[in-house]
């Protein structure tokens, strides 16, 4: 029913971005995020980056290892730049990592049950190995789980998740011309504000 319901509403919504213009957002009609602020192990004792999530909506958590003394990490806080929003995505198939994005779709729930964002594609038609990942936050912009959450690839669901504040897939060889327009829905069934934003990454290999 959330899927069949979410797929109802992109259809509905495809050129529409609540609280962001979708022109506003973007770069040369794509979605793609130039990582201006990205997850780096500063202290060079602990230079391995292990793994990074996102802390605020303005601030990601990173944790470094030190490559001479195994099982030994650290954490540090990275900062967001401007206008920049923490995503949670997955930079390998088994490498979740985070990234202060500077293109993103914003959306908010209004109060309501279900909400979905609008839609848009990525890159220029060349064949490109994406990740896409969207996070909800709350008013105070904390990470904040929700009932569900999904992401979209021409109007088919190509992730979910269930009570968490993320969700993010991989797309190998995705062609913008061929495979269509991204979006995301997330069910919520409390009274909080929610907020999502949604953004794409090139992935690694």
């Amino acid at each position: 029913m959330f899927a069949k319901l979410c797929i109802f509403f992109l259809i509905a919504i495809t050129t529409m971005v609540v609280g962001v213009p979708l022109e506003e957002s973007t770069k040369n009609g794509t979605l793609i995020s130039k990582r201006t602020t990205t997850p780096v192990c500063k202290d060079h004792n602990y230079s391995e980056l292990v793994n990074s999530w996102c802390a605020t909506k303005s601030s990601m958590t990173v944790i470094c290892a030190n490559k001479d003394l195994p099982g030994t990490f650290t954490s540090d806080t990275i900062q967001c730049n401007g206008a920049e929003v923490c995503v949670d995505y997955f930079l390998t198939e088994n490498n979740a990592q985070a990234q202060c994005a500077s293109s993103y779709i914003k959306w908010d729930n209004k109060n309501n049950l279900i909400s979905c964002s609008g839609t848009a594609s990525y890159g220029r038609g060349e064949a490109l190995d994406i990740s896409v990942g969207a996070t909800t936050y709350d008013v105070d912009g904390n990470p904040i789980q929700v009932d569900q959450f999904a992401i979209y690839l021409n109007n088919q669901e190509i992730a979910a998740t269930s009570n968490l504040h993320n969700v993010s897939t991989i797309l190998r060889s995705y062609k913008s011309n061929e495979d269509g327009d991204f979006g995301s829905c997330f069910s919520f069934s409390g009274t909080a504000r929610v907020t999502s934003y949604f953004a794409a990454f090139g992935a690694a290999a």
